[in-house]
């Protein structure tokens, strides 16, 4: 079995099967696809909630296409296009189907084509569909990631409708209007106790959604395996999903299959690519390591005039470097286009199989290493809101440091690590027990945590209090410089604070330190007078280090905030929590995306290089402890790991080592090393 397993998602209509079926078969055996996912009533030819009339006239294709694939040793999966119906798209649910409750937003919006999931019309309508599914003995059926609650257009945020009130109602022994309960879920301040009875309430009737789905195919297929297309996390926070029982239920008793969205469906950055990251990285650890991992890599609108071949391999190789178990490729349209038409995929696919599959087999079942970012799961729960706010208010936030931390070199991580970076709402989720744990590591801080945390009462750990938050353009504020020499500052070393663009009027808070702290850069007026403290530096008594940074970088993070003073600032800041123990600084160019990934006898360092011009060379800075590197490789074109030339190493001095690559890393690439430990 080849580690880097390629599953193709591919629509086959009724119209031209005797063409693309052959072709399909073709191009699997000549690009190493291990498993095709069939699509059914997909994209522009759906017909919303799938007539069961159109269903059975399309099974005899299917079952022609299964045993035409499996003849040839190729899987067969199915996915649905639809579960509840994505949006409405012009369809109308209830001219065919009038049983079928539709979905309510927030705002009283009603769509015409997507179902309520307590419709009992809808189950009755779709216990017929999957048990046709599930009577293919397909290897895996999958639930699309419309089974969720918001993003139904025209609907925004779901469901709200009389079902999904007269629960809640009964729930909470209460009479309340729609209106009413969306006023007191976003009632300013502390959480109205209504939100936890109706994020419960959500939790769950997804958790009873994904057991009827399980129940339905496994009484007809008990061997198939259920797969669920996630949306991101902080998507299903706002609606109380409970990602463990949510997949145990879906899953019965086999093991479940995930396909994380990687988003990227159009190619508009390479930056993309970290938001890739973030999505992947979230949803595996709140899965956790029994869910086997099947990334989404989706090209819509299709073509190459939607996405280069080359950052579809970006995808999959930021994929297995991950440690994911696969890819899922839509690669193709839905309109019955020879794949033909689009040749640069299938080359790309075969000429990168051995390098992913080498790649894969480094890094899966390996544990990241990094910057801690916290994600849980129940942050809506606590999020406190302001006045005026709107639904989306709701996500607690949390993974805005990666932003800055991993243009700059320095990988983060969803796993335990002796220095987190905290951000948004999300320690109000956390215990008291959790939060001196954390307090008590390396933690860095933007204003956003600094604000709970002060409001919290755990001020005398952080070293810093808040006099006063005012607005940049205030006053006037041009630079901050970034003078400590012990942190790699100097007089005079500025940097703007145009942030986030020209327009940007960002809070900043001007702050008070406690004995003990230090403030290593400080914000200046247009005649370079210094005015405010700027990222500051505080030890606790519970053994931790604190940098705190006065404004918050999930609104003033970007481009203008990344440069070379600020990555010299961020690496001596790192270092300091850490004791120096930062697992891994990557040095090279602009806009690196940095991997490591650890497992007992080697460390996979590795980066994308996410600009358009090329790094002369790289250097990766290692935490290697008591370890002593024994060999070097590095990941060739062909797939084979050798020891290299160009690489100098430095003596561990420290607990570090330096390993340089005398070689150029190509625009919009991806390099990879193995450090094998003595």
């Amino acid at each position: 079995m080849s580690r880097a397993w390629y599953a193709l998602r591919r629509t086959l209509p009724p119209w031209n099967i005797d063409e693309t079926l052959p072709e399909l078969i073709g191009f699997c055996r000549d690009t190493n696809v291990e498993e095709v996912i069939v699509k059914v009533d997909s994209e522009e030819f759906s017909h919303g909630l799938t007539p069961v009339a159109w269903l059975d006239g399309y099974m005899p294709f299917l079952t022609r296409i299964r045993d035409e694939l499996r003849a040839n040793g190729i899987g067969f999966s199915i996915n649905p296009w639809i579960t509840v119906v994505h949006c409405d798209r012009g369809r109308d649910t209830k001219a065919n189907m009038p049983d079928v409750d539709l979905m309510v937003g927030h705002d009283g919006t009603k769509c015409r084509a997507c179902a309520c999931v307590l419709s009992e019309g809808w189950r009755r309508h779709t216990a017929k569909l999957w048990t046709r599914y599930a009577s293919l003995e397909p290897d895996v059926l999958w639930v699309e990631d419309d089974i969720r609650l918001l993003n139904h257009q025209p609907v925004e945020y779901g469901c709200f409708c009389a079902l999904h009130i007269a629960e809640f109602n009964r729930r909470a022994g209460t009479n309340a209007t729609r209106e009413e309960l969306v006023k007191a879920l976003l009632a300013p301040g502390k959480p109205h106790a209504w939100r936890k009875i109706w994020l419960d309430m959500n939790r769950d009737v997804m958790v009873d959604v994904a057991r009827f789905f399980e129940q339905t195919v496994h009484e007809v297929s008990p061997k198939t395996k259920l797969g669920l297309m996630c949306s991101s996390p902080e998507s299903h926070a706002i609606e109380g999903r409970d990602w463990k029982a949510f997949a145990n239920a879906l899953a019965g008793n086999q093991p479940l299959v995930a396909r994380p969205c990687m988003f990227n469906y159009d190619e508009t950055s390479p930056r993309g690519l970290y938001t890739a990251a973030y999505l992947v990285r979230s949803t595996m650890s709140l899965l956790g390591s029994e869910v086997i991992i099947q990334t989404e890599v989706e090209n819509w609108p299709f073509t190459t005039f939607s996405k280069s071949a080359r950052f579809t391999f970006l995808q999959l190789a930021l994929s297995f470097a991950l440690g994911a178990d696969g890819v899922t490729m839509n690669l193709f349209d839905h309109m019955g286009t020879p794949i033909a038409k689009s040749p640069e995929f299938g080359s790309m696919l075969k000429e990168k199989k051995a390098f992913l599959n080498a790649l894969a087999e480094r890094c899966w079942k390996s544990k990241a290493a990094g910057t801690q970012i916290i994600h849980p799961q129940d942050g809506s729960y606590h999020v406190k809101l302001e006045e005026n706010a709107t639904y989306q208010n709701l996500a607690a936030g949390g993974h805005a440091w990666r932003n800055v931390l991993e243009p700059l070199g320095f990988p983060i991580t969803f796993e335990e690590s002796g220095v987190v970076a905290l951000s948004g709402q999300v320690v109000r989720a956390l215990s008291d027990e959790r939060l001196l744990e954390i307090l008590s590591k390396g933690v860095l801080v933007d204003l956003s945590a600094l604000r709970c945390l002060l409001e919290m009462g755990y001020g005398k750990h952080l070293g810093v209090d808040i006099k006063r938050i005012f607005h940049k353009y205030d006053e006037p504020l041009a630079a901050e410089e970034h003078f400590d020499p012990e942190f790699d500052g100097a007089e005079r070393k500025y940097m703007t604070l145009t942030l986030p663009d020209l327009g940007g009027d960002e809070p900043i808070a001007e702050l008070t330190l406690a004995e003990g702290a230090r403030a290593v850069s400080r914000l200046v007026d247009p005649d370079t007078k210094p005015k405010y403290a700027g990222m500051t530096l505080f030890e606790n008594r519970l053994g931790g280090r604190v940098a705190v940074y006065p404004m918050s970088v999930e609104t003033c993070a970007g481009a203008a905030f990344l440069n070379m003073h600020r990555r010299d600032q961020i690496t001596a800041v790192m270092n300091w929590l850490s004791h120096g123990r930062t697992p891994l600084i990557v040095k090279g160019g602009a806009w690196a995306l940095p991997i490591m990934q650890d497992k007992d006898s080697y460390s996979v360092v590795g980066t994308f290089n996410l600009t358009l011009d090329e790094w002369a060379e790289a250097e990766f800075n290692l935490f290697a402890g008591d370890r002593t590197p024994k060999k070097v490789e590095i990941l060739r074109e062909n797939g084979r790991w050798t020891e290299a030339e160009n690489i100098q190493q430095s003596p561990v001095r420290d607990s570090r080592v330096t390993i340089k690559l005398n070689q150029a890393l190509q625009p919009v690439s991806f390099t990879a090393l193995t450090v094998w430990w003595e």
